[in-house]
């Protein structure tokens, strides 16, 4: 994972300022500006996945980005289903035991507890699906490459420790290089975001060529 090009490569563009601005300010539209941001910054995976890590740095396209982070948000939606669902379930068992007598609210507890750990190791091992998931539907550009769950477990065990290092990014990037932005107020803040979601997807497209190369045919 070349951390250094995920980073550099957005100012190796000499349209850098406005490739980021035009996506940050288009964030500022209630809802959907979130989807064209998240789609915008998918199509630098997309260009990295190509073969264009030095110039992955993408022109807004307000449609098909906003079509793109629409999508994205749906796969997300239906990876996070189970999880919700088990989420569910379990503070059901803690709401009832709660109400029970001794003896039944022990044991209410203790299987609300159990089904609890078995949504989180659930949640964690989803979460890497559908991130996987993710890169799989913008590379071939199909809904249902996001659920191609053969090939998407595949590239997740060929290439986990360059998923983990793309969560932690994102992580980070959040965390620490959008929020930077609030220094210099309003549209700082909006291209510092901007900027991490671009850090994020080329990292993105880096794990997805370095999992899929031995993953490759469809089921």
């Amino acid at each position: 994972m070349n951390f250094g090009l995920a980073f550099s490569y957005i100012f190796n563009d000499k349209e850098w300022f406005k490739k980021l601005a035009l996506p940050a300010l288009c964030s500022l539209i209630p809802v959907i500006g979130q989807f064209i941001l998240v789609g915008w910054g998918l199509k630098a995976a997309k260009n990295v996945i190509d073969g264009n890590e030095q110039n992955a740095l993408p022109k807004l396209e307000f449609g098909a980005d906003l079509g793109r982070g629409f999508m994205a948000f749906l796969i997300n939606v239906i990876y996070g289903l189970p999880v919700a669902i088990l989420a569910g379930i379990t503070s059901a068992f803690f709401v009832f035991g709660s109400n029970a007598d001794d003896t039944l609210m022990t044991i209410l507890f203790i299987v609300g507890g159990c089904v609890g750990l078995i949504g989180l190791l659930l949640g964690i091992l989803i979460g890497f699906m559908g991130l996987v998931g993710l890169a799989n539907y913008v590379a071939k550009g199909e809904f249902r490459a996001a659920f191609n769950f053969k090939q998407v477990f595949g590239m997740l065990k060929k290439g986990f420790l360059s998923w983990l290092l793309v969560i932690i990014a994102q992580v980070l990037a959040m965390s620490i290089i959008a929020p930077l932005g609030a220094i210099a107020c309003g549209i700082g803040a909006l291209l510092t975001t901007a900027f991490a979601f671009a850090f994020h997807s080329h990292l993105l497209g880096q794990a997805y060529n370095k999992a899929s190369v031995p993953v490759v045919e469809e089921l």
